[in-house]
């Protein structure tokens, strides 16, 4: 076998290896050669297996060319001094598709498809799908630019004929959820514009469906305090509404025992008899020494849940 003596300069340029097993591969190294497809680096491993090296640019018609003589042939490797440039370009190549990729992805969920009523209150869906489209909400309208959590006051505050509205994103998909305005003396009054805390604690959690919370998870809160308030702003505007909202406040209770020595178990759980009933988060015992006695102070957290609609 023999090294091409061939355009020199193509040497200094990308080249691919490939191993090719056949008989007579002197015969597909002839025509190649008269095909115009300069040959590197020919070298004989076997007798019917060997390694060649053409010009990158040539290297699919070598490869049609072996498959088509039916030889066994694979690529190997790419290489020469341009080989680093090539993989850095291939590469950007992949991270530029993959970045197009994802901002496509991130821009078409971003998207708005459809819109979806559900509850009994989709009676109203015309009225309520006139709104939204009044306020910029329509299929291909974006989610980011849509305040959800906006919209629910303002669906409400446009029809005193619903006491609930929920709008959520699913995938492209915007699910409105509508519950008609109801009579019930037993449940939820929809003529309430604030939430009021009827004793001391503090805020473990607070859910607003209508109206603007007024304090946060954390917060101490006394009996009287303001919770939520029947306001939102829509558009610029404040704008009056019923409030609808839950919020679980703990509540301390505070229980004193005298008694011996060892009696911590005993003191909690006659304290855990006087709040037979409650849902309780946390006791905690403390005792003191009085002279021959001892003095047991029980604090025990209870959770009140505290709502309005």
């Amino acid at each position: 076998m023999r090294k091409h003596k061939g355009n020199r300069e193509s040497l200094t340029g990308l080249k691919t290896t490939f191993e090719v097993q056949g008989s007579n591969l002197e015969s597909l190294l002839k025509i190649a050669k008269n095909k115009g497809i300069a040959l590197f680096d020919v070298k004989k491993l076997q007798n019917k297996r060997m390694l060649v090296t053409v010009n990158f640019k040539e290297s699919k018609n070598f490869f049609a060319i072996a498959k088509e003589l039916c030889y066994n042939i694979k690529k190997i490797r790419d290489k020469g001094k341009t080989y680093p440039l090539y993989r850095l370009i291939k590469s950007f190549g992949l991270i530029v598709g993959a970045v197009l990729f994802f901002i496509a992805q991130t821009l078409s969920s971003d998207v708005v498809l459809s819109v979806s009523y559900l509850g009994d209150g989709s009676i109203y869906k015309n009225s309520v799908q006139e709104y939204l489209s009044r306020n910029g909400v329509h299929k291909y309208s974006r989610f980011s630019k849509t305040d959800l959590a906006m919209l629910e006051d303002g669906i409400l505050a446009s029809h005193k004929n619903l006491s609930f509205a929920s709008c959520k994103k699913e995938g492209n998909r915007l699910v409105v959820e509508l519950v008609l305005a109801k009579d019930d003396t037993n449940g939820f009054q929809g003529d309430k514009y604030e939430l009021i805390c009827t004793e001391d604690g503090v805020v473990e959690s607070i859910k607003v469906y209508r109206g603007t919370a007024l304090v946060k998870v954390g917060d101490a809160v006394k009996k009287g305090d303001k919770l939520v308030d029947g306001v939102t702003s829509l558009k610029d505007q404040t704008v009056k509404i019923n409030v609808l909202a839950v919020l679980s406040l703990s509540v301390e209770r505070q229980f004193t025992f005298e008694g011996g020595d060892g009696m911590e178990e005993m003191a909690k759980m006659l304290a855990e008899q006087s709040l037979y009933g409650e849902e309780i988060i946390d006791v905690v015992t403390d005792k003191e020494q009085s002279g021959e006695r001892f003095i047991y102070k029980v604090t025990v957290k209870i959770r009140r849940i505290i709502s309005v609609g």
